[in-house]
Parts: C-alpha cells; sequence; structure tokens
C-alpha cells in the first residue's frame, strides 16, 4: 500500500498585498477545498491534496478579485520533500517568552523556555505560525489543565493536545478528518514524549459518551458553528471551550451560536484579523 500523497502548492502573487485582500484570497481557496495556506511576503501559497485538485476551478482565477491584482502559478510538492520546503521556505521557532518554544527537529539554534515542543510539521496544519493556533497556545499556557480531560477537535499536528499533556492533563483525545494529520500528530506525540494522547480518525460524529473539561476547535467558522451543539453536548459542566480558526470579524456568529446552546460567552482576543473565543458550560 502506497500512504504517500502529493500536494498542489498554489503560489499566488497579490498586488497590492494588504492583509484584507490575503483573508479574501484564503477563503475563497478554502470554499474549493485548498486546506493549508501559508502567506508570504508577496501573497499567498495555498496547498490541496493532487487527488482533490480540480483545475477547473481555477478557470478565471484572476478575475474573481476585482479589488486587488493576482497573479498565481502552481505545482506538484512531492510527499517526501514537505520538511524540506518547511525548512528552506518559513517555518522558524515560535516564542512564548520563556514558557514555551515551538521548534522543529532540525532548528539548531533556539532560546530555552519551560517547555519546548518539537514540531515536524509536514502538510498538517498546526505548527504554531499560524495566529490561531498562536493564541490557542497562549490561552492553554494560562490555563488549568492538571488532571483535566482534554478534546482537540481537528488537531492538525496536535500541538496544542501535546502541550495540553505537558501541563498535566488527564485522558486526552486528538481527533482528525484528515489521516495524513493523524499520522503526522502520531509522529509528533511520541517526538514529544507524550504517548498517552488517543488519536483518532473522523470528524465531529467520531465523539460516543465521552465527555471532557476542556474542548478545542481550531477550524473554519461553518464548522464551528455547526459543531457547537455537538461541542456543548460533550462538554462537563464548569467545563470550557476555545475556539478558532475564523476571522475576527466573525467572533459575532459564533458567539451567538455557543449561546444558543447553552454556553457562556467569556470574551475573545484577536490577533492579525483572527480570532479565539472562549466559553465556559454552566
Amino acid at each position: 500500500m502506497n500512504n504517500k500523497l502529493d500536494y498542489i502548492e498554489l503560489i499566488c502573487k497579490i498586488n497590492p498585498n494588504l492583509q484584507k485582500h490575503t483573508d479574501v484570497l484564503i477563503a475563497y481557496l478554502t470554499d474549493i477545498g485548498f486546506e493549508s495556506f501559508m502567506e508570504t511576503e508577496k501573497g499567498v501559497n495555498a496547498y490541496i491534496a493532487e487527488c482533490q485538485f480540480n483545475e477547473k476551478a481555477l478557470n478565471d482565477f484572476e478575475k474573481q478579485f476585482s479589488v486587488f491584482k493576482l497573479k498565481f502559478e502552481y505545482r506538484i510538492i512531492k510527499d517526501e520533500n514537505w520538511n524540506e520546503k518547511w525548512t528552506e521556505n518559513y517555518f522558524e521557532p515560535i516564542i512564548f517568552g520563556t514558557d514555551l518554544v515551538v521548534r522543529a527537529s532540525f532548528h539548531k539554534n533556539f532560546p530555552k523556555a519551560k517547555k519546548e515542543i518539537i514540531i515536524d510539521p509536514k502538510t498538517a496544519f498546526g505548527t504554531g505560525y499560524h495566529a490561531t493556533t498562536y493564541m490557542l497556545l497562549e490561552e492553554i499556557l494560562k490555563s488549568d489543565t492538571l488532571n483535566k480531560s482534554v478534546l482537540d477537535m481537528g488537531t492538525g499536528t496536535g500541538i496544542l493536545a501535546i502541550l495540553s499533556k505537558m501541563q498535566g492533563s488527564a485522558y486526552t483525545f486528538a481527533v482528525d478528518n484528515d489521516i495524513k494529520a493523524v499520522k503526522n500528530t502520531s509522529e509528533n506525540i511520541l517526538i514529544n514524549n507524550t504517548p498517552d494522547i488517543e488519536v483518532g480518525h473522523g470528524d465531529i460524529t467520531i465523539l460516543k459518551n465521552e465527555k471532557f473539561d476542556i474542548i478545542y476547535e481550531n477550524i473554519w467558522k461553518n464548522t464551528v458553528i455547526n459543531d457547537m451543539p455537538i461541542l456543548a453536548k460533550h462538554l462537563n459542566s464548569g467545563g470550557v471551550l476555545l475556539t478558532s480558526g475564523f476571522y475576527y470579524k466573525e467572533y459575532d456568529e459564533v458567539k451567538r451560536a455557543g449561546e444558543d446552546v447553552g454556553l457562556i460567552f467569556q470574551y475573545s482576543r484577536e490577533k492579525d484579523g483572527w480570532a479565539v473565543v472562549k466559553f465556559v458550560k454552566e
């Protein structure tokens, strides 16, 4: 059986390259199936599995956007080249003061911190580089996860589950519907010596009768809103739900969705136009 999965890299150059233009482009690409993004000096690089790539979806692609000019090209990235690509292009150690350093195994120079997480990202989302993951890591660092049960829904690289376990969480379940992310999470769990994290392949329907003290979901807005009733059902009384993966201008919609299922809104925060929203359950 061949487990290798080649990806398409779509290289988009935006003029003028403003954050609001980047946000519009990423939202459009998400709608047509692209799953991972990296902002660059000239625009955005977007990634989709080659087997899911629909070249016809790019017909008249440049004409979709009237407020900025767009030029693009794409190429195949072989599965085995992902770590090399990250090394050469954009993944640098991520520093959270003296509390945490997130780095890849190939990094040689990085500051010391109380905690260190090694993430070899490959094709999975969630290195800490993106604002949504960064804010969730900040939330976990200031949270009491000791002996708490944790669900990381849409785990990506497993980074949120790994940090929770490093802070003493009890039963910890990391779930993703992308088999490549599941594999990457399993590898990162071993690298970081947190072997008692359970990893599951699936979506929100994978949950049975489990209940959790803390739940993270870092996915696009529509998924968070659709999942909200089930997330609330699987949250213990007094439990915390932390959601991200959507723009700050959209957080009111997520807030309403949480309140509609009986969750209590605590606060929202913003970084680079993205939001994190915290709820608690009575």
